[in-house]
């Protein structure tokens, strides 16, 4: 038991020895910085703060690095060091090129696994690059399909539960050359989590399950894994859309499961089974790229109303209880069916404000607040816009 204090005390000190326990945050930041970037330039405003990126996704990540590293303590989960470098420049390299949705453990996760099967037949000329090579031959990678199938479960869950909060609203051109709205989830969950790797002080528990590794003992790292996922939503409410993904990707997250199962029987099944999770999780996103686009946007500009695109935290328009996709009939007694004429309506009362609202339903409510005295044109809701937008909105195909 002192060893293996010992060993928790190194693990912890491993973690901020990490470059990823300092570009994953930084990742997180940048990914802020731009939807505030993107918002100014669209509505003139942001909805939350860059720095909102880090901390919201911050607890739902812990808590998930917490259940995977007990899950660790109590299978004795063992993965081998090399692979586990294999998994964190795999990660740096998609942060790199901003490809955040290829954060999914089916990618990173996946295509480690794969690239560790294949690489130890290569032979580079570098000597240290050929050691790499020769100690990932060397590895067990059934553990890796375990670790690959938790990683799913929580991206699943942390899309159904997390993601569906806080998606950020957008404006776009669609393929006929009209302005829509829409919404888009892009974030960065840190995942700092507990793992054994062989060759350490630390001895095998007799309960852990019976897994090749080695008589050197155990080491204990606490790994900074990332896993981001990135989808912009056209025709529905974005907290449905999130709802069935993360729904997808846990039944996903299941089938890799039986064959990380299978591979403890039929060692051939570790390579298929990576396959499998890097392809059904391209296929996934791209069906639902297809499935979005086939269908009528939601946030357009109508003939009678105006929908709201998105609510503006601490906001008059929060206090009256208005949400996104809600039709906003009239304002103060007067109908509204665009932009101009919404403001104006608003512009009718400096000090109070009373709109009429259709809700998801089709019924009519009436939400009624006060609004700030120097700010009354503002009530917190932001709209598609009428007029041409600035260039820096990227057009959607």
């Amino acid at each position: 038991m002192e060893f293996f204090g010992l060993e928790l005390i190194k693990g912890l000190g491993r973690f901020f020895a990490h470059p990823l326990t300092y570009i994953i945050p930084f990742a997180m930041f940048m990914i802020g910085y731009f939807r505030v970037k993107r918002e100014r330039a669209t509505f003139h405003t942001r909805v939350y703060s860059a720095l909102f990126d880090v901390t919201a996704p911050l607890l739902p990540g812990l808590l998930t690095g917490f259940l995977l590293s007990v899950l660790v303590f109590a299978t004795g989960l063992t993965i081998p060091f090399a692979f586990l470098m294999l998994v964190g420049m795999i990660m740096f390299l998609f942060i790199l090129l901003g490809r955040i949705r290829w954060l999914s453990p089916s990618y990173t996760i996946g295509l480690a696994i794969v690239l560790a099967l294949f690489l130890p037949g290569l032979e580079s000329g570098y000597g240290w690059v050929d050691s790499f090579f020769m100690e990932l031959g060397q590895g067990d990678y059934r553990p890796a399909l375990v670790l690959l199938t938790v990683l799913m479960i929580a991206e699943g869950l942390l899309i159904w539960r997390n993601g569906k909060h806080h998606t950020s609203p957008i404006v776009v051109k669609s393929s006929r050359g009209k302005w829509i709205g829409a919404h888009r989830l892009q974030r960065i969950w840190l995942i700092p989590a507990f793992i054994f790797v062989p060759g350490g002080a630390v001895e095998a528990f007799q309960w852990w399950p019976v897994l090749s590794i080695g008589e050197s003992g155990l080491a204990l790292f606490l790994i900074p894994f990332a896993i981001g996922a990135k989808y912009t939503i056209y025709h529905t409410l974005p907290s449905n859309a999130v709802k069935q993904t993360g729904l997808i990707v846990v039944i996903l997250a299941l089938l890799i499961g039986a064959g990380a199962v299978s591979a403890f029987y039929y060692p051939g099944f570790i390579m298929y089974t990576a396959v499998a999770a890097v392809a059904a999780r391209e296929v996934i996103t791209f069906w639902i790229k297809r499935k979005e686009r086939a269908k009528t946007p939601l946030f357009k500009l109508r003939q009678r109303g105006i929908r709201i695109l998105g609510v503006l935290p601490e906001s008059p328009a929060e206090k009256m209880g208005l949400k996104p996709g809600e039709v906003i009939m009239k304002v103060n007694g007067q109908a509204v069916n665009n932009e101009s004429e919404f403001y104006n309506a608003l512009q009718k009362n400096s000090a109070y404000c009373k709109v009429e609202v259709c809700d998801y339903q089709g019924e009519i409510r009436h939400a009624q607040s006060t609004v700030y005295d120097n700010e009354h044109h503002e009530l917190g809701v932001l709209l598609v816009k009428e007029r041409d937008l600035q260039e820096v909105i990227t057009k959607e195909a």
